[in-house]
């Protein structure tokens, strides 16, 4: 134990003291923060003003157009025969509103508008739905329909959603569960793959330049290949740390700095309102959830996902040479469940009740992702616990046995040079005794 520990910290140290570690541990919460920072300040200065002139000589639609924050409407007396830059300039508008004299009985009316300035596509498809509007009323109108009937008749129906036994459904809850479940198993996948690659990669690197040779001179394969997966499994836990820590803190600046209007402003606002909404509930309400279950079952499916897939990793790592194909064959294997498990998330996040999530979350492979998607919608809720409690049994029964099986590749084919291998070669490697 000790050896494996005096390896896991030298690669920790290792590891921490690249440049690429620091840019990266860095740059990502600062990267996030400008992007959401992004999104609050041009939802909420949208600085294109248009001044539009409006032709209505039928005198029926001009009255309904209000001036605002984007647009200003200037009534002109005639049609303009040709109109020129001049036109443009001595109305002082940049667009020109053309309305028909009269509302189409087949209700296939025209719109023109003309330009000088071209308009952006979110003031356009502002100024269509007032016009859209206008016309909609005034075909009421024509057919004796009264538009505020229609109105009241399209009022949303007010539902009571509850369990069986009673219990109410909270709905931003609900939301939170979604977005956060869908995020966790995103970082899951990311974890599995991006750190699990580079415990290959530092194998690959530690074998191509015979280091390996030297250091297994004074500790046994299993002792060096364990100590390789905790010392990258703690950076990834730092870095996600440090990660976590700075985007709350620059999290709780954006909000100081801008407040609670100026990010409702930018949800109802901005083009992304949906995504954008979606990310101020789950700041705003994150008390609505157990945090204890997600953070402790975040924890756990970490460490059983990332030394089960690690070791994979790694006996890959020992087994190849320097030929990327071998990489890539051997690799294929160990990623498919990985991104079979990204397509079962998509179906736990929507029904954690599922008869796909609850396969999911059982098989070990798929399980580290699946089943963090259900643990946030709550126990037992999301997950009865007979079946969190079996998942994580068979989590850790599968992790000690490819562990075994990935040490007992290592060994031998860390020490193999100038031969391709592949994986049925790679299990004989497994009962071969030493």
């Amino acid at each position: 134990m000790k050896k494996i520990l005096l390896i896991a910290f030298r690669e920790f140290f290792l590891k921490i003291r690249n440049k690429l570690f620091l840019v990266t541990t860095l740059l990502l919460p600062i990267g996030i923060a400008v992007f959401y920072g992004a999104i609050f300040f041009f939802g909420t200065n949208d600085n294109e003003f248009n001044k539009i002139g409006v032709v209505d000589t039928s005198q029926q639609f001009y009255h309904f157009l209000k001036n605002d924050k984007n647009f200003e409407f200037k009534k002109l007396t005639a049609n303009p025969i040709q109109a020129d830059e001049a036109f443009y300039t001595k109305n002082d508008i940049n667009a020109l509103l053309i309305f028909p004299d009269s509302i189409s009985a087949s209700n296939k009316d025209q719109i023109r508008l003309v330009y000088k300035t071209k308009l952006g596509m979110i003031s356009k498809s502002e100024l269509m739905d007032k016009v859209q509007t206008i016309f909609e009323i005034k075909r009421f109108e024509q057919k004796n329909i009264d538009a505020s009937q229609i109105e009241s008749v399209k009022q949303e129906v007010a539902f009571d959603i509850k369990s069986w036994d009673g219990k109410g459904e909270n709905l931003t809850k609900e939301t939170l569960s979604y977005g956060i479940g869908f995020g966790l198993g995103i970082l899951m996948y990311v974890i599995l793959t991006i750190y699990g690659s580079q415990v290959m990669r530092g194998v690959m690197e530690e074998k191509t330049n015979r280091i390996a040779e030297i250091i297994i001179s004074s500790v046994k394969p299993f002792e060096l290949m364990m100590g390789k997966i905790v010392g990258i499994g703690l950076v990834c836990l730092l870095q996600f740390s440090i990660w976590g820590i700075l985007i709350m803190i620059l999290n709780l600046g954006v909000a100081y700095f801008l407040g609670n209007e100026a990010i409702q402003q930018s949800v109802s606002s901005s083009p992304m309102a949906g995504n954008t909404e979606m990310v101020l509930q789950v700041t705003q309400n994150i008390k609505e959830l157990n945090l204890l279950p997600i953070i402790g079952g975040f924890l756990f499916y970490f460490l059983g996902g990332y030394f089960l897939y690690s070791s994979m990793f790694a006996s890959v790592g020992s087994a190849v040479n320097e030929d990327p194909q071998d990489v890539q064959s051997l690799m294929m294997p160990i990623m498919m469940p990985i991104f079979f498990s990204f397509i079962l998330l998509t179906k736990a996040i929507n029904n954690p009740n599922s008869t796909e999530a609850i396969i999911g979350s059982m098989v070990p492979f798929t399980s580290p992702v699946v089943m963090m998607s259900r643990i946030v919608f709550g126990i037992p809720d999301g997950v009865p616990v007979w079946q969190l409690v079996l998942s994580m049994l068979i989590l850790i029964a599968t992790t000690f046995f490819f562990v075994w099986m990935a040490s007992r590749i290592y060994r031998v084919g860390i020490l193999m040079y100038g031969k391709k291998t592949n994986w049925k070669e790679m299990i004989q490697w497994i009962f071969k005794k030493q």
